[in-house]
Order: structure tokens, then C-alpha cells, then sequence
């Protein structure tokens, strides 16, 4: 067992995927015709071919502080300490509500530090940011230890993302400095790309616009090599129901940069909601 457990929010990779890097999801609630069901319950089928509707669409919303309270008492039965690393802030009270969690956790358990991290970014950029986080744990690293990369990492991470329309992340109130594209999608036939990281505020900022799909993940590609220089890097690409685009985009990294790690992973439910089918995520920073 790992001296820091690492837990995160089901906005990024699935439940499978997580267990697999010994990450902890805390997954987000989505209500479907009323009912709630958690992330990893939601039939994906199901999920799509309802967003496709673009009618009576699905919600989500946080865990409860017990829910997060009952996870940090269950991981420190064989953790010294815990890491949560939340989605931005400015999308979700997940974060607020992991915080009230920990201060009541710190009077019921305190031999087990806990801290909780805003990663200013989601879906890639989170999953990204836990995976390098539980791959330290994994070294069984103390919390001082693993914070310290964590929080040198969030600053240096660039997520850019595209889907086939913004009306999702819209409609589902995280569209921020993108609105203009978005109501401009229905005179125009560009897709957007967009960047949501610390440099952004963790909000959704526009980067680039383009009108076909490898003419998306060519500017994509072409930011990577603005800013990093030719520098090895460390990269996740994330997508929903569009595995082929994943694979596209990874044979295109791969041919023009030296990834010293690179994961490739599908969203969850919660993903999908504010994205739709055919999202296509690129997350990277330089490697020291």
C-alpha cells in the first residue's frame, strides 16, 4: 500500500482506467429524467445517442461532503495521507466541497494529512496531472513529496481541446470566453479549439480555429512545438467515442516529438455531458 492515496473526480479518465493507475475517483452525479445515477453506473450508449437529441439533456453535480468525508475515512485505513486534486474551480463546487470535507476529516482522522489541490484544468489535464501524481505515490513518497510535484506541474500544463460542437459545454454553463465562438457555429462551419488551464484562469479560453478535423490536430500540433521547443514532453490525449481521432492524433505526436510519457484514455460520463461525441483532448508540458 502507498504511503499517499490519490483521489481525483470522475471528469477525466473511467473508473477501469483509474483502478488500473491505483487513482481513487470521487464520481460526480449525473441526473437522467430525474434519477441520479453516479458517473460509472451511466450506460455510455445510452448517454450518446440521448445528447445527440440535443433535447432533455442529462445534468450533473458534485459528490456531497459525506460522500468525499466517507472516501478519506475508507483510504486512510491504509494511507498515510491523502491527495485529492480537483477540477477547476470555476466549473464545478467539487472543489469547495472536497475542502469542507478535509476539514472535517482533519478532527475525525488526524493522524492522516490530507490536502486538496485545484488542478485549474479537467478532463486530459486532470487525468494527466493524477496519473503523474499516483506514479510518484507508487514510489511510496510522502505527501510533502508528492505535493511538490503536483504543484509544479499544474502551472506547466497546456490542455487544448476540440469537439464537433460547442453547444454542449454551452449549454452546460463552462463556455466563458468561447460564447462568441459558439453562437458563430451556427453561420460558419470552423470547429474551435480551446484551452482550459492555469493559464486561462481555469476557464475556457479560444486558441485556434479550423474546418476539418486533421486540420484541428495539425494546429494542435503546431501550438506543441510553439511552446515547448522541441522539448521531450509528457502528454495525455483524451477523447469520447472517437478512438480512431485518438489514434490519429497520437501517430502525429509521436512522429514529430519525443513523448517521455503519453497516455491515451476515454472519458467518463461526466465528460461526455459537456462535450458530446467526437471530443479530442491534447495535454502536454515539457519534461525537466
Amino acid at each position: 500500500m502507498n504511503k499517499v492515496a490519490i483521489t481525483t473526480n470522475s471528469a477525466c479518465i473511467s473508473a477501469e482506467e483509474a483502478r488500473k493507475y491505483g487513482i481513487t475517483l470521487i464520481p460526480f452525479h449525473i441526473i437522467i429524467d430525474g434519477r441520479d445515477y453516479l458517473d460509472p453506473e451511466v450506460d455510455m450508449e445510452s448517454l450518446y445517442a440521448r445528447l445527440a437529441k440535443k433535447e432533455n439533456l442529462p445534468t450533473a453535480a458534485p459528490f456531497s461532503v459525506e460522500e468525499c468525508l466517507q472516501t478519506f475515512r475508507q483510504l486512510s485505513q491504509n494511507a498515510e495521507a491523502i491527495l485529492h486534486i480537483s477540477m477547476t474551480q470555476a466549473f464545478t463546487a467539487a472543489y469547495k466541497v472536497a475542502s469542507q470535507a478535509k476539514e472535517m476529516a482533519q478532527k475525525e482522522l488526524p493522524r492522516t494529512a490530507i490536502e486538496v489541490v485545484d488542478s485549474h484544468t479537467t478532463g486530459g489535464g486532470l487525468a494527466l496531472i493524477a496519473l503523474e501524481a499516483a506514479e510518484v505515490a507508487a514510489q511510496r513518497k510522502n505527501l510533502k513529496e508528492i505535493s511538490k510535484l503536483v504543484n509544479h506541474t499544474i502551472p506547466r500544463i497546456n490542455q487544448l481541446s476540440a469537439r464537433d460542437t460547442l453547444f454542449y459545454l454551452d449549454k452546460g454553463g463552462r463556455i466563458f470566453e468561447a460564447k462568441s465562438w459558439a453562437k458563430a457555429e451556427s453561420v460558419t462551419s470552423f470547429r474551435a479549439i480551446i484551452e482550459i488551464d492555469a493559464s486561462t484562469g481555469g476557464v475556457t479560453k479560444p486558441v485556434a480555429r479550423a474546418k476539418t478535423r486533421t486540420q484541428i490536430m495539425n494546429k494542435m500540433v503546431d501550438i506543441v512545438r510553439e511552446r515547448t521547443g522541441g522539448k521531450n514532453l509528457h502528454a495525455a490525449i483524451l477523447h469520447t467515442k472517437a478512438p480512431e481521432l485518438a489514434k490519429q492524433l497520437k501517430e502525429m505526436v509521436l512522429s514529430q516529438f519525443h513523448c517521455d510519457k503519453l497516455y491515451i484514455g476515454e472519458g467518463s460520463s461526466t465528460v461526455a455531458l459537456f462535450n458530446g461525441r467526437g471530443l479530442i483532448e491534447l495535454t502536454f508540458y515539457n519534461s525537466d
